[in-house]
Order: C-alpha cells, then structure tokens, then sequence
C-alpha cells in the first residue's frame, strides 16, 4: 500500500511538473508578444523589460536579442543596445545584417578595432556590401589610417557609383584631413548623385556651418527641406542655424515640427530644450508638464523639469519632483544624480558624496553617476580619487566627453599642460562641436605654450560664440602672447561688457597695463573689479602683483593680508607676502606686527601661521614651531602650518612619524601643491621610505620640471634605492640649472663621492 501511495505522489509531481513548466520557447514567446504590444503603445520602458525575460528565458534566441537592443535603441540606452546586437550577430554567425549593425554601434562607441572586425565578416558574407565598406573606412578613421579609409571609401564608391553614400563618408574624411575644399566636392558629387539624400545635404550644411558658411548651410538645410519638410533630422538642424545665429524666436517652428514628427516623446523633450535653451523657462515647464502625464515619459520629464526648476531658483521644486520619483523608483539612478546634483549646488558635499554612492551601488556601470562622483570629489580637493571617477565614466561611455574636459581641467591645475591636451583633444574627437572641449583645448595648448595649436580650437570658438566672455578671454589671451597687443586688449574689453565681472579679462587688461607702462590704469581696473566683488581672494593677489610692479609695497602687503583673511590656505598669497618682507629686508617688524594681529584674534589661523613663516624666514625655529602648532591647534586642516612644520621636523630629523602626518594633512587640503609634494617626499625620505619618496618628487617635477631642490631632492632619493647612475645624473642637472641653490653644497658632496 504504502508503495502504491509512493507511486502516486511520483506521479502526481511529475504531473504538476507538466503542467507547471511550459516550454521555455513558448515561454519566451510570450514575452516577446507581450514586449511587441508595449512598443506598440509607446511604453517601451516596460517593453524593454519584457524583451529582457524573454532573453534570459532563451539566452540563444537572435529574434529575443535583437528586439531587445531595438528597444534600447528605442529608450536612447545605446550601449545596452551595442551589446545584444554583438550578442545577437555572434548567435548568428551568417546574418550579415546583425553583424553591419554590431559594428554600426562598435564604431559609435569609439571601439573602431571591433568595429573593423565586424566589418570584415560582412564582406565576407556579401564583398560588395556598399554600408559594410563604409563601416570598414569609418573604422580605419578611427585608428587613423586614414589612407587606408580613403582606399575602403572608393572602393565603395565603385561597388555602387550611384549610391550618394559613398561620396559623403569620403566628404567626412577629406573634413578629418583639413581638406575642406575637396570634402565640399565629395558633397557635392554626393548630391549630385542623390539629390534627394537628406544624409547628403546635412553633411554639405555641417561643412559650411564648420567653415563659418552659415548662410550657405542655411540654403542647404532649406533644400533639404524641400525634398521631406518633416524630416526630423532636417528641422532639428535648422534649430541649430538659427538658434547658433540669434535668431532663436525662429527657431521655434522647425523645433516644434520635430516636436511632432519624432517617435515617441522624443520630440518634445528636445522642443522642451529648446525653450530652455531660448530662455523660455514657462513654456519648457509646460511641455514637461504634459509628458509628465505619459507613464512612458513620467519620471524622465519629472527629472529634466526638476533640473530647469533648479535652474529657475526654485530648488523646494526640484527637491519635490525627484523626492517623487524616488518614493515609487528608489534605485532610479537618474534621479539618484539629480538628488546628488541638487545637494552639491548648494554645498552640501557630504549628503552628495552618500547619494552618489547609492546610484554607483544601483548601477556600477553609470557614466553619469561616475561624472557626478568625480565633479564631488573635485570639489572635495581629493584630484587622485577624482580622476578615478572620470576615467570609470569614460570607461562605461568612452564617447562621453565632459568627462575628458574634467581630466583636462584637473591636468591643467596639477600644472600637467602637455597632458591636459591629450583629454581635451579626445574630448573635441569625441564630440568636435562640445564648446567646453574646444575651451579646454585651447587653454591647454596656450598653457602648453603651443600658440600656434591654441588657434584652431579657438577660431571653432568664436565663430559660433562671437559674444561669449569665457571665448573672449581666451582670444585675448593668445593675442597677448602673440605679441598683438591692440586686439588682445579689444577682446579682454569686449568680453567685460557682457561680463564685467569676468577675471581673466580683468586680469588680462590689467597685465597689459603695466606692461604699457600704464600702472595707473592697471591699478583703477583692479580696484574698480575689487569693490564691486570684495571677498574674492584671486582679485586681491591680482591687485598686490600690480602695485607692487609699481613699487607700491605698502598696498601690496595690505592686499596680500586681506587675501589671506579671505582664503588662510591661500600658497600663493604666502608666498609672495613672505617674498615681499624679505625684499624689504622687513621681517622682523613683520613678525611683530602679525604677532599684534594674533593677540588681536587669537582664533585666526591666518595670524599665527604668518608669525610662523616670519620666525622660519628669520630661522628661528623653535618659535615658528610654536606658532605654527598654535595654528593647527585651532585648525587642524590649517595646510599651510602644516606643511610647514613638517617641513622643519624633517630637516632636523625629529618626530618623523608626526611630519608625516602632517604632511598628508597638507596634501589633502592642496593636492595640487608641488611645494606640498615636495615636502611630503622629504618626509618620506627621512624615514627611509626612498620609494614613496620618489614618487613625491615626480610629482613635484611635473609642476616645475627646472627646480634644482625638487631635483636634489629626487637625486638623493634615487641613490637611497641604489640607482647611483639617475642619482648621478639628476644631481648634475640641478647644480647645472642653478650652482647655488639652497642644497648646491650637499649635492656638490653627494656627487663626489659618486664620482670617486
């Protein structure tokens, strides 16, 4: 009996088992239907969600992949979208179709070797295969063979000489060469050949438009128009021609024709830009407004109005709109950003810093939750941590180029200009209209001392931003350092009367001043820039370098002093405060004076680091040890003292444990210090830690490559690791840059025992 109740129940299981597990095909199936319907009502979030069960039903299935990566495509997740279409074309090795496509997207995301590859194995399915010849040349231009693009091109312009495809992607590449006369030919003949290809006519547009034609674009774009007056690339770039020549209440109408002609929402998210943009803040409100009421767009358009309520002041709103968007989707990671984003606008690092970290900890691969984070740890001073955060966004979105504009800024203030180019130059190859790579770019080279390459970039710039005072600037600058002084001075002047705040021109003017032996110009600019913004630091050190060039030393020192009670971890202003005393053969009545200062306000970290540098100029140590621990004693991130006293402790070789410490202290508040740098390797080096030490001074050397102590320094290092020959070396180079420098007499020593 009990055997026969056995059987049963096994019978009964296998049964349940039956009926319970549908086959995984149908399964799949009915996913895929279900996906199909949401598409088919614009909710293709949902849809995505569907397609992605249907994949992970049958991972195998190229019909579930490929419907789930044109859902991506769909949604603008377009890395997702690359990676089921590769998926996709390897599941079906003779599809030449998925593989065109695969490599369509390889080659967007910057992966031009994969893309090349895929390339290759249409052709060899279909060696005629015109658009897999031009993936094949759009790959190679990326590696920059770009001969090799050239022959791939005009082997597709043979395989189908009616095709006007052909002609332009060899237009695209004369562009990338710098010949823009024979690019306008390969239009052109492009149109020529299909004159109804609105590819063609676009690629004509963006040539004038590039080479300041913007009246011959215009007439392109309306040609176009002609042939599809929907066309919602067409009218999108008619946005641009009039919105990029001022002329934005026209651009309103082509705006709103892409508004209705795009698929899905996508439309009236950009004529929702395009207000903002125009400055029309009300009308943007009310088009999110209506896409807040489409599930399918509910919580972007919440997220992007939130934003322009930011942007309008109302940060109560925007606070609201994403706590809403939160409360139903808490791992949203867009609105995880704009969470972090809100609290960084208003200085609230900390509460930032925790946010971001649960959009990483939703989503480890988010390019924007990576770019937030690095722009907080910027903020933060931590520049190593920061430049972590930037490459993993870069890493996740290689196109994404603000992130290449951050690395670029941080090289630029780690005084490292020759790297600075490298990102800010991806950035432009990245995206070649992104104004803030252009800027970068050109700062970088003209900090690189590379006049000539800051040209270009700038000349992008100011076509298509002929008012913007950050271009002027820039313009001025270069001018300058050409020797062009007349038109340096007009540009530095033109961008003051949009912005009269601006302190690079005001900076700029002011240098041009003294150097025209103008200084009383020089010192009513300033002074006029100081009163209308009182508590800018930067304004005050400006105005201590011009009166002293003009032998004001008492306004000079009184400059200085109210810099420093501005920002007390100021390097600079120290410095040359330190460099003024000892000019003026002042310190001692210096020293008093800060010390009265001191008693005045015994809190103010200012005071007594000054009466510290004062005593160590004088090399009364035991004094300026004391003030400096007064300092760090009411701050204890008071970097300056900091440094200082480790600096002490490490030449006489007591409390090395504590200089360390102190140390670090000062490269956290100033990481991009190379006297820092320099101090913390003299630590390291007087605890017999030459490794980190050398590491240290490298850093130092990147800022100032010709420093005879950072190379004395190094040099002393290099031999603590045995490495006699760099040690050798490195010491002859400091004794030859300067043979009396402060340390001329040890390396004299250190040599000759080498050499012996």
């Amino acid at each position: 009996m009990r055997r026969r109740r056995l059987a049963l129940v096994a019978s009964l299981c296998l049964a349940l088992s039956a009926a319970c597990s549908k086959n995984p095909e149908a399964t799949r199936d009915d996913h895929l239907a279900r996906g199909d319907a949401l598409v088919a009502q614009h909710r293709l979030s949902d849809a995505v969600i569907e397609y992605r069960t249907a994949v992970q039903t049958d991972p195998k299935s190229v019909v579930a992949r490929q419907k789930l990566a044109e859902a991506y495509v769909r949604t603008n997740d377009l890395g997702s979208a690359m990676g089921e279409y590769v998926r996709a074309a390897d599941l079906a090795p003779n599809d030449a179709l998925l593989h065109l496509r695969a490599g369509q997207f390889l080659l967007l995301a910057g992966r031009y070797e994969d893309a090349k590859t895929r390339a290759e194995q249409v052709l060899a399915l279909q060696p005629t295969n015109v658009e897999a010849l031009i993936l094949k040349g759009n790959a190679f231009a990326g590696l920059k063979s770009f001969d090799r693009a050239m022959d791939e091109i005009e082997t597709a312009i043979q395989a189908d000489p009616s095709a006007g495809i052909g002609y332009s992607v060899m237009g695209i590449l004369q562009m990338s060469k710098g010949k823009t006369a024979e690019a306008e030919k390969a239009f052109q003949k492009a149109l020529a050949v299909s004159p109804k290809d609105l590819n063609a006519h676009l690629a004509l547009a963006n040539l004038y438009w590039a080479s300041n034609r913007q009246k011959e674009a215009e007439q392109v774009i309306k040609s176009a128009l002609t042939v599809d007056p929907r066309s919602v690339q067409v009218n999108r770039a008619l946005v641009m021609i009039l919105m990029g020549t001022g002329r934005k209440a026209e651009a309103e109408a082509p705006a709103k024709v892409v508004a209705e002609s795009a698929s899905g929402n996508a439309g009236w998210f950009a004529l929702a830009e395009y207000y903002v943009t125009a400055g029309r803040l009300p009308d943007a409100k009310a088009v999110l407004q209506k896409l807040i009421a489409d599930p399918a767009s509910a919580s972007r358009a919440r997220l992007r109005l939130a934003s322009v309520n930011l942007q309008a002041g109302d940060r109560a709103e925007a606070y609201r709109l994403v706590g809403e968007v939160l409360a139903t989707e808490k791992t949203n990671v867009a609105a995880l950003v704009g969470k972090a984003n809100l609290q960084f606008s208003e200085g609230k690092l900390a509460d930032a810093s925790t946010t971001i970290r649960a959009a990483l900890q939703a989503d480890p691969a988010s390019f924007s939750a990576h770019y937030q984070h690095g722009v907080i740890l910027a903020a933060e001073n931590k520049d190593d941590e920061a430049v972590g955060a930037f490459k993993a966004a870069i890493q996740s979105n290689p196109a994404f180029a603000p992130a290449d504009v951050e690395l670029a800024r941080l090289s630029l203030r780690a005084g490292r200009p020759a790297e600075a180019v490298q990102y800010a130059q991806a950035a432009v190859d990245a995206m070649p209209g992104y104004a803030n790579g252009q800027l970068l770019l050109a700062r970088a080279h003209l900090a690189n001392r590379n006049t000539k390459a800051a040209e270009m970039p700038l000349r992008v710039l100011a076509a298509n931003f002929p008012r913007l005072p950050v271009v002027q600037v820039e313009v001025g600058r270069l001018l300058a350092a050409t020797g062009d002084e007349a038109h340096a001075r007009a540009a530095f002047q033109a961008a003051l009367a949009t912005d009269p705040a601006m302190y690079g021109a005001i900076e700029g003017l002011a240098i041009l001043d003294v150097k025209q032996k103008r200084p009383d110009a020089a010192r009513a600019r300033v002074e006029a820039a100081i009163k209308a913004a009182p508590n800018q630091a930067a304004l005050q050190i400006l105005a201590a370098r011009t009166y002293a060039t003009t032998g004001d030393n008492a306004a000079a020192e009184a400059a200085l002093k109210r810099a420093l009670s501005i920002d007390p971890n100021d390097l600079v202003a120290y410095q040359l405060l330190g460099g003024l005393y000892m000019q003026q053969s002042k310190l001692p009545q210096a020293t008093e004076e800060f010390r009265r200062i001191a008693e005045r306000q015994p809190r103010s970290t200012f005071a007594h680091t000054a009466v510290g540098l004062m005593l160590q100029l004088q090399n009364k140590l035991p004094e300026a040890i004391a003030s400096y621990e007064k300092a760090i004693a009411i701050n204890p991130n008071a970097a300056i003292a900091a440094n200082n006293l480790a600096q002490i402790y490490a030449d006489r070789n007591e409390r090395l444990d504590v200089a360390l410490q102190l140390a670090q202290t000062a490269k956290a508040a100033l990481p991009r210090s190379h006297e820092v740098d320099d101090t913390l390797g003299w630590v390291y080096l007087k605890k017999k830690l030459p490794a980190q030490a050398i590491m240290s001074f490298k850093q130092s050397l990147t800022a100032e490559p010709d420093n005879p102590l950072y190379l004395y320094h190094l040099g002393l290092a290099y031999l603590e690791t045995g490495e006699r020959s760099l040690a050798r070396q490195t010491l002859e180079k400091a004794l030859k840059l300067k043979p009396d420098f402060d340390g001329a007499d040890d390396a004299r020593r250190v040599l000759q025992s080498l050499r012996g």
